[in-house]
């Protein structure tokens, strides 16, 4: 009798161990993101590159110049599904900026508008994995929402200053905006960590800034990697 309760026990305990691994494995993946944007923010008129110790590209004639991001970060979070399945959601931080230097008055003279802004995205995707062992090369394909904030225009001239707009700009046209993403990449374990190089491109309905001479860009290009814990 005490060895059939002896096997009963390590049978439930084997038992509830595999679904506690189980249980384990349908946890969502938190991480982080970091990256580097592959195309321009912003677009002028006639845009060429200016090389200096940040990225600047200036058109000639518009009176805009506008700042590159270097860099972009965020958190991530990924939900296991059947049939090799995964949903993930990112918030991401982009931090943008442009000049304008416009003529002011009849003298000739030119007002400057530096503006700079806190770009977020929150994309959410659908991942198709192929399970290879540790490697599992996957596309994804989904929806992102936009939001501009944080936005500080500053206006001043030759002996004059036109004050601040605070968390607002001229060329504002939609400070929320959607679009459809679509990427690929693989994921791969490197100790306890996930690590998931992706390249992603996006495509927005509607420009963030708009006006003569400046507009957002429609096409959005991204290199990501992805750290899991």
């Amino acid at each position: 009798m005490r060895s059939k309760i002896v096997v009963i026990a390590i049978a439930l305990l084997g038992a509830a161990s595999l679904y506690a691994q189980e249980e384990e494995s349908k946890m969502p993946t938190l991480g982080l993101k970091i990256g580097i944007p592959v195309t321009d923010m912003l677009s002028t008129s006639t845009s060429s590159a200016i090389p200096s110790g940040v990225s600047t590209t200036t058109a000639a004639g518009s009176g805009y110049s506008y700042g590159v991001p270097r860099y972009e970060f965020g958190v991530s979070s990924e939900f296991h599904l059947p049939y090799h399945l995964r949903f993930e959601v990112d918030g991401l931080f982009k931090r943008g900026g442009f000049d304008s230097a416009l003529p002011f008055g009849t003298t000739g003279s030119l007002a400057y508008r530096p503006t700079t802004f806190n770009w977020f995205e929150v994309p959410g995707l659908f991942k198709y994995n192929v399970a290879m062992g540790h490697f599992r090369p996957f596309v994804d394909f989904g929806a992102s929402l936009r939001h501009i904030a944080g936005i500080t225009q500053t206006g001043y001239g030759t002996g004059a200053s036109f004050g601040i707009l605070d968390d607002n700009a001229i060329e504002l046209h939609n400070r929320n905006s959607y679009g459809g993403v679509a990427g690929f990449g693989f994921t791969f374990k490197k100790g306890p960590f996930e690590l998931t190089p992706e390249a992603r491109y996006t495509r927005w309905a509607n420009e963030a800034f708009q006006t003569n001479g400046l507009r957002t860009n429609l096409d959005q290009g991204d290199v990501l990697l992805g750290i899991g814990f």
